[in-house]
């Protein structure tokens, strides 16, 4: 009798002999990639924020993870061909569903199309950054790249508002990364989708909280604290994991 064996493919991002991304660095070890990569991503942001796009688009959202990542990863700015999960603790360990990678560029142009229809003369601020909110919630869930995904998504969204000539703390998102994760994560949901932690510190950050309405929404100390019952504070990062199965091949 003849028995088939299948073996568990490896993580093509992962080098052969350590559970730590390929990177030009030839880093081994997972904490000193860690600490290596926030150096070098802290110093490429530094100017990002001054950059100007002409377009919005889906080349725009690969330049800005190239300028980010691309003194650490050689695949910076080019989309990944793997299927990922990543437990949540917000999710209470489950993960989001992100796009399967022959399904993101069908997503990011469906997410750039809804960019083009921002226009400030013809809408109210609130209503701009409304849109912003699931547009950003858009892409990320998309998760176009094999890491860094919530930094590139991020910047992306700050220089599309400041194109539409809005005054963006960015600062605020990186003091407050962990909120920011996790507030994506509840944006990308589908019909279960909770987009007020998004939008509280998206209307904080463009509008400087003039755009807020409710009590819920109103400024308060710790309000980047807490995402529903979970303490931010508790947020351990975790590294994407690479699923396998035949429907991811498609």
């Amino acid at each position: 009798m003849a028995f088939l064996w299948r073996c568990k493919m490896r993580d093509p991002y992962l080098y052969d002999d350590a559970d730590v991304l390929i990177n030009l660095a030839g880093i081994k070890d997972s904490k000193l990639l860690h600490m290596a990569e926030a150096d070098i991503t802290n110093l490429a942001m530094t100017g990002i924020y001054n950059q100007t796009y002409e377009k919005f688009n889906t080349d725009t959202l690969k330049d800005i993870h190239r300028t980010i990542f691309g003194q650490i990863y050689d695949w910076a700015g080019e989309f990944r061909t793997i299927q990922m999960i990543k437990p949540e603790d917000v999710l209470g360990g489950d993960t989001v569903h992100y796009a399967y990678p022959k399904e993101i560029k069908k997503q990011l142009t469906a997410s750039m199309k809804e960019i083009s229809k921002l226009k400030r003369n013809r809408q109210t601020d609130n209503d701009i950054v409304f849109r912003i909110v699931r547009i950003t919630a858009q892409i990320w869930q998309t998760h176009p790249f094999r890491e860094g995904n919530t930094r590139s998504v991020i910047v992306f969204a700050v220089l599309l508002a400041k194109a539409l000539g809005f005054k963006v703390d960015h600062e605020l998102f990186k003091a407050h990364s962990a909120y920011v994760r996790g507030a994506l994560v509840w944006a990308s949901q589908g019909i279960y989708a909770k987009y007020e932690y998004l939008e509280n510190i998206f209307f904080d950050a463009i509008l400087h909280d003039e755009g807020t309405c409710d009590e819920a929404s109103a400024h308060s100390a710790g309000k980047y604290e807490k995402i529903g019952d979970y303490m931010v504070r508790d947020y351990k990062e975790r590294p994407h994991e690479y699923q396998e199965h035949e429907k991811f091949k498609k």
